[in-house]
């Protein structure tokens, strides 16, 4: 059997993801060349596949969550940084 046909779960939830450009170049030629192939099916081997190597290297699959994901990217903490504008020195003519 196939491992990247596509097979219909009981219930599929949408999902948007930015990737980058040569990423999804990469991943649309595979699609194409590879019979019975979407790219629905190829990203949800690949995540599978990961999946599996984070829990194996856990010991265990994943916990449940204890409270919903928050939206967005994870702002990251900046420790007494200067902002970029103070180090920016005047240009003489």
């Amino acid at each position: 059997m196939n491992r990247f046909m596509y097979l219909r779960p009981q219930k599929r939830q949408r999902m948007t993801v930015s990737l980058p450009a040569d990423l999804l170049e990469r991943m649309r030629d595979a699609a194409y060349w590879t019979s019975g192939t979407t790219m629905a099916g190829l990203i949800s081997s690949a995540i599978e596949d990961l999946l599996q190597n984070l829990e194996s290297q856990n010991g265990r699959p994943f916990s449940p969550r204890l409270q919903d994901l928050k939206p967005g990217r994870p702002r990251s903490v900046k420790l007494n940084q200067p902002s970029v504008s103070e180090n920016i020195q005047p240009v003489s003519r």
